[in-house]
């Protein structure tokens, strides 16, 4: 459907350019064009150089934080010391429990004692009293085996009071950067506990980027880009996008500040946070800011367009109609990759981002046709205001409603394919001078007319 559309546009502007007379063919860049492949030259992204891996350490809500030992940007090393808790509330619980538990210890050793005493008793009586005795010792073995029972409650809860007083404080899991320190929010904006500390790890680093609404889509996971400082100098690297993170966009100033814009640089817009995992990290430091761009430097030169734009000879060699000093040239290019999802064809050699190239329409590419780079927009008053008004009025709403479907899956393979040869030639000629002239002709009847 997006080769279809983008032969349907072609068309048009094949069929704008079409008057009584042919006076220049329109040309298109190719850096624009490329554009739709993916990152265009000179399209620069904000990055930051992050941790590939992360440590995420919360804080118990229900203790006092005794004493921080880092704050934001310090380097850390595994076990050490972050964080501890008071100790004297610890301490104070424990010795709680631990007495609690002696309280029942000693329920239970009297009970013991009473049930001894009881039986021995029990021996020198008989008849009814020997039965009294009997129920005193149940219910004596029942109050110890409750006390039994929380007690060992009680136990478990002095060991975990011990542990928390053992581990009152708490140490880095990994060796990195503390990126973040949370003193206020407890929770995050879905009810989860809040990081109280966020650690990078060391010496595992990727690029994270941040593309705006306008530039969403023209990113795509598996492109090569290239990055450099933001502050100037030496260096660039390489590297692979691996993620482009549609679901989870983010919206304030938290971005802004973390990518180094300005708060009010479309803040109402939504971003969506991209990852590029790096050929290598040499000379790369943990929080640098980058500019992120189309790797011109890669193991795959060339330009890549759409493969409507391709021609090709009989012996299978392909060629491009390209501009060269104001006119049109058949020019070879040699093919590299093509991505059969998006109709994009990698060019290797013979074309670059400079040149401007013309869809082949076969009755407007001729070699040393005159070129333009504006859109014709002849007979614009006749033509185009009456066949666009009332052939986009009428046409786009019942033959881009119904005529997309059919018009442009039945019309296009029918009409481009029978009706580009017969079509253009007829079609065009009754389509565009009576769909044009007439203001009650839908403009796709001209088409359709000529490739029936």
């Amino acid at each position: 459907m997006k080769r279809k559309v983008i032969l349907a546009f072609a068309l048009c502007l094949a069929l704008a350019g079409c008057g009584t007379k042919q006076d220049a063919v329109y040309v298109q860049s190719v850096e624009r064009l490329a554009s739709a492949g993916g990152i265009a030259p000179g399209d620069r992204f904000l990055g930051l150089v992050v941790s590939e891996h992360t440590a995420e350490i919360t804080r118990d809500s229900e203790k006092t934080i005794q004493e921080l030992m880092v704050k934001e940007g310090d380097d850390v090393k595994k076990g050490q010391a972050l964080f501890s808790y008071d100790t004297e509330e610890l301490q104070l619980s424990l010795d709680k429990k631990n007495l609690e538990a002696a309280q029942l210890q000693s329920t239970i050793e009297s009970s013991q004692e009473k049930i001894r005493t009881l039986e021995r008793e029990r021996q020198s009586v008989t008849g009814t009293a020997r039965l009294q005795y009997t129920v005193e010792i149940q219910s004596a073995q029942v109050d110890m085996k409750e006390a039994e029972l929380k007690l060992k409650t009680k136990q478990d809860e002095v060991k975990k009071a011990e542990e928390l007083l053992n581990n009152s404080t708490v140490t880095s899991p990994i060796t990195g950067r503390v990126q973040k320190i949370n003193e206020s929010a407890t929770t995050d904006d879905s009810g989860k506990p809040a990081a109280y500390i966020v650690i990078q790890q060391s010496g595992s680093y990727r690029v994270k980027g941040v593309l705006g609404e306008l530039q969403r889509g023209s990113l795509r996971e598996g492109d090569r880009v290239k990055m450099t400082p933001r502050t100037g100098g030496d260096g660039s690297w390489t590297g692979k996008i691996t993620l482009v993170d549609y679901e989870n966009p983010s919206q304030g100033s938290d971005t802004d500040r973390y990518m180094g814009t300005s708060s009010d640089e479309m803040t109402s817009a939504s971003k969506y946070p991209f990852y590029v995992s790096l050929d290598s990290t040499d000379g790369l430091l943990l929080g640098q800011h980058l500019y992120i761009e189309r790797n011109t430097d890669d193991d795959t030169p060339g330009v890549g367009v759409s493969g409507a734009f391709l021609c090709y000879n009989e012996d299978g060699s392909a060629y491009v109609w390209a501009e060269k000093n104001g006119k049109l040239e058949k020019r070879a290019v040699t093919l590299g990759t093509y991505n059969p999802d998006t109709d994009v064809q990698k060019i290797t050699e013979g074309l670059s981002y400079d040149d401007y190239i013309a869809y082949p329409d076969p009755d407007l590419c001729k070699p040393g046709a005159p070129t333009t780079h504006d859109m014709p927009v002849e007979d614009t008053d006749s033509g185009m205001d009456g066949g666009m008004d009332s052939g986009m009025d009428g046409g786009m709403d019942s033959g881009m409603d119904g005529g997309m479907d059919s018009g442009m899956d039945g019309g296009m393979d029918s009409g481009m394919d029978s009706g580009m040869d017969g079509g253009m030639d007829s079609g065009m000629d009754s389509g565009m001078d009576s769909g044009m002239d007439s203001a009650d002709t839908p403009a796709t009847e001209g088409l359709e007319g000529g490739g029936a």
